[in-house]
Parts: C-alpha cells; sequence; structure tokens
C-alpha cells in the first residue's frame, strides 16, 4: 500500500473517462452488484477478471468491516485516467481502523481479499476524510496486449513488470 489516492481532490462525477459510479445500499448483495456492472464495460479488456475481482474484494470489506448498514450507502467508482484504471470504494467509516493485508493460516477461512489486492494492483491506499475510502490502481496497457499472449496468469505477468521481468 502506498501513496495517496490520485484522484483525492477531483470531485465524484467529473473523473476523467468514468467508466463506473455506483452509490449502493451496504448490503451483501452490493460486491455481486458491482461485479455484475463492472463486468458490463468491455472497453477494459483483459484486465476485466482482476478489476472485478478487486472492485468486489474492496466493496466486501467495505460491508464487512465499515460498521454501515443497508441504510448507508456505499460510494463506488471506476475511471480510467492516463495509463491506470482506478477502483474507489467509499463508506461511512462508522468503525476506526484501516485497511491492511492479513496473513492467512491454515486456521481461517478469511482475511485473504486485501492479499488478493495487493498482488494484482500496481499501487492501493486507504484515506479517512469524513467517511473511508480504500482505492486500487491496475495499469492498462496497449490494447493488443491479452491474457494469452502471456504463458502464465496475469497476476504472475504482473508481479513480473514490477519485479523487472522475474517471475515470482
Amino acid at each position: 500500500m502506498q501513496g495517496r489516492d490520485p484522484g483525492y481532490d477531483t470531485p465524484v462525477g467529473e473523473l476523467p473517462d468514468e467508466v463506473l459510479s455506483l452509490d449502493l445500499p451496504c448490503g451483501p448483495e452490493a460486491p455481486a452488484i458491482v461485479r455484475t456492472e463492472l463486468a458490463r464495460h468491455e472497453g477494459l479488456g483483459w484486465i476485466m477478471g482482476d478489476a472485478v475481482l478487486v472492485a468486489s474484494e474492496l466493496v466486501t470489506n467495505a460491508v464487512l468491516h465499515s460498521g454501515c448498514g443497508p441504510e448507508h450507502l456505499i460510494h463506488i467508482t471506476a475511471s480510467v485516467q492516463s495509463d491506470c484504471l482506478t477502483i474507489r470504494v467509499e463508506d461511512p467509516g462508522l468503525v476506526a481502523g484501516s485497511a491492511f493485508p492479513r496473513w492467512i493460516s491454515e486456521f481461517t477461512d478469511a482475511g485473504a481479499g486485501l492479499m488478493i489486492v495487493d498482488q494484482l494492483v500496481d499501487r492501493w491506499g486507504a484515506e479517512r476524510d469524513g467517511g473511508y475510502r480504500v482505492w486500487a490502481e491496475l495499469a492498462l496497457h496497449p490494447a493488443q496486449a491479452s491474457a494469452a499472449a502471456y504463458p502464465t496468469s496475469v497476476g504472475a505477468y504482473r508481479r513480473a513488470h514490477r519485479t523487472g521481468g522475474r517471475l515470482v
């Protein structure tokens, strides 16, 4: 996790090339709605799977850990700016604390969400400003690039890209 949300001072609705903007009740159906709505945007190309998974995990965390209920709204945006897709999830921030990846043990079946997000995205972060915002950036690659062009998973490709070409 690093940095500040690059769109922090940009008013909602004024983000360049906004792909998605939703206000959803903070309930168990919110992650599925976000997955469905984001998957409709075929223009995201080969990063679609990663984008849908990241958005779903961030919304799931808001539903499970923000202290909000169905009477509260979660605001979700996805926008393309320069060479990246930025996904933002804002909740009312009713519970103190911050998002962080947890180590998984054989004794738990929960907590892998932010570890997965951390492996799939180039940068992510969290901020408090009235509410609580978690954001993540996924690099966009040239349109001719596709997951089929790489012999390993997209996640392995991203890690290789970040480590100077070493597949880890």
